[in-house]
């Protein structure tokens, strides 16, 4: 009796240990930068700007409008602009989301165990190794937030099933509309779950000879609830496809990658090589878990209506190896859904039977990985805090009302001892964005208004991505090549005003795209700032 009390306890302190764990790389500095954060939040000021009003929204609508559609990527952009609109420096807006993520993550997924079985509390431990995975560290803070979301709607659905009361549906319908403006993934996957698991139980109770009749009442009224709080999002989603189009593309990727990919657990591979020996333990580790479930199902042939999330991961597997390249516009990405066969499988394991033993081990394991992974990370985040720190040093000398193109040489970012900073990840793809982040000025390489997916997109005639490309090579590759000085022409009168570059004199030096570059800063720009470390300058046009 004793271990069976002092089971939950030691579990759910480890839980929460975890939980904070996974929040101090968030806290521990300045900046925990991603891929495409900065340029979120640098979006989220302009768009705070067109809230606002006045000189700055005049100047950003000579290259920008608001894109009124109802885009599924307005949860992270808003939220940060909300943030910010009180008073709430930059950085901290992007760290409370990042913070807000991660809660939601590991807090939902245990709340959504806690509805299936609460028996097996001890799953969300070991779900929380996925808290930090390729994509959020990518920065793709509205998808790595719809796969809260789902956690969140679906429990929350599991929980008021047996009821549908007027107020229970208000909630599930803006909890699926949270999901919407997050990330169509998160959505589907939620509606899959809820539907999967509505049959399931339809079958069980057919199976259990229950009164066919009142069996499809019971049905018809919850399909008929669902679609009462489902209603908005679809109208929405329908919206979205009608002017976005399916145009589905095939993918690029041979099955022997997706494979690959899927089996050695590559969404955990995060920073540096190093993790993979520990991102291939935890796929051995959900393997091991999914066979000795199935081998005690199988034993006792004791199936009942939450099997249907077998069938949710099953179905998850074939998605995985059958997605397409892009649909409506957006780009689907084997590292983006390589997650989700691991954490629907961990939703039907919770589902089954776990000794105390394995529990005790499963809980050692969820610590030690995560230690690990938390030892190997860390150097990484600090190395990029102290690089962006650096790069960030820039915006001091640009003044508001200009046009600024950051470029930079090393995706992969570097210290001043000329050590790499993550070799996994092109981490600094967009790091310049930072310094537009408490500025009014137009950052060229603002890649979220060329895809027409986000709340804001280039005027026409007004995209860099267009206008500053040479030859088909644009100034986001590697090594970067951009038309700096044709851009007059192309315009009508319009300037790059101010060139930020990072490691310039570091890396391709010797490269034709990046002579080409140097001369034409010789030509047009006067260089007013080097970084403490050489790593970061910026070019002034000459004449202003």
């Amino acid at each position: 009796m004793k271990s069976a009390i002092a089971f939950p306890t030691a579990e759910r302190f480890i839980f929460h240990l975890l939980l904070a764990a996974n929040l101090v790389p968030l806290w521990s500095f300045q900046y925990f930068l991603t891929c495409d954060g900065p340029c979120h939040l640098y979006n989220a000021k302009v768009l705070l700007d067109f809230w606002q009003g006045g000189e700055p929204k005049a100047f950003y609508e000579t290259w920008l409008y608001l894109n009124t559609r109802f885009e599924p990527n307005w949860f992270g952009h808003a939220f940060m602009t909300l943030l910010m609109g009180l008073q709430i420096p930059a950085f901290l807006a992007e760290k409370l989301l990042q913070t807000v993520y991660v809660l939601a993550f590991g807090l939902g997924l245990r709340y959504l165990i806690q509805q299936i079985n609460p028996d097996n509390l001890f799953l969300s431990s070991f779900g929380l190794l996925f808290a930090h995975h390729y994509v959020f560290q990518m920065g793709f803070y509205n998808y790595s937030c719809s796969l809260a979301a789902m956690f969140w709607a679906t429990g929350y659905w599991l929980h008021i099933r047996r009821g549908y009361a007027p107020g229970q549906l208000l909630v599930l319908a803006i909890g699926l509309l949270v999901l919407y403006f997050c990330h169509p993934v998160g959505l589907l996957f939620t509606l899959l779950l809820i539907g999967s698991v509505l049959v399931g139980d339809f079958w069980h109770d057919t199976r259990a000879h229950k009164s066919d009749k009142i069996n499809w009442q019971k049905f018809g009224r919850a399909v008929a609830s669902i679609a009462v709080a489902a209603l908005p999002v679809v109208v929405l989603f329908a919206e979205y496809l009608f002017f976005k189009g399916i145009n589905a593309t095939p993918r690029g990727e041979p099955t022997s990658t997706l494979w690959h990919l899927l089996r050695e657990n590559r969404g955990l591979l995060i920073m540096d090589i190093s993790e993979r020996r520990w991102a291939v333990a935890v796929a051995l580790a959900c393997g091991l878990m999914a066979l000795y479930a199935a081998y005690n199902k199988l034993k006792n042939k004791d199936w009942c209506w939450t099997d249907a999330l077998l069938g949710v991961f099953l179905f998850t597997v074939w998605l995985y190896f059958n997605q397409p390249g892009s649909v409506a516009g957006g780009g689907v990405t084997p590292l983006r859904l390589v997650l989700l066969p691991y954490l629907t499988l961990i939703l039907w394991l919770a589902s089954t039977y776990f000794s105390i033993k394995l529990k005790r081990v499963v809980l050692v394991f969820s610590v030690v990985v995560s230690a690990a992974f938390l030892t190997l990370r860390f150097p990484h985040y600090k190395m990029a805090n102290e690089a962006v720190q650096e790069y960030a040093s820039c915006a001091a000398v640009i003044p508001n009302y200009a046009t600024v193109l950051p470029i930079s040489f090393n995706h992969h970012g570097q210290i001043g001892s000329g050590r790499y900073v993550a070799e996994a990840i092109w981490l600094f793809v967009h790091a310049g964005d930072y310094v537009g982040v408490d500025k009014h000025i137009v950052l060229l390489g603002n890649y979220e208004a060329h895809t027409r997916n986000f709340p804001l997109v280039w005027r026409e005639g007004r995209n860099p991505f267009v206008l500053l490309s040479k030859d088909g090579d644009y100034f986001e590759e590697q090594p970067p090549r951009a038309d700096i000085l044709g851009l007059p022409d192309k315009t009508g009168g319009a300037h790059v005003d101010y060139v930020v570059t990072w490691c310039k004199d570091q890396r391709f030096q010797d490269h034709p795209y990046a002579q080409e570059i140097n001369q034409q800063l010789e030509q047009g720009y006067d260089l007013i700032f080097t970084s403490e470390h050489g790593l970061a300058k910026v070019f002034k046009r000459k004449g202003i």
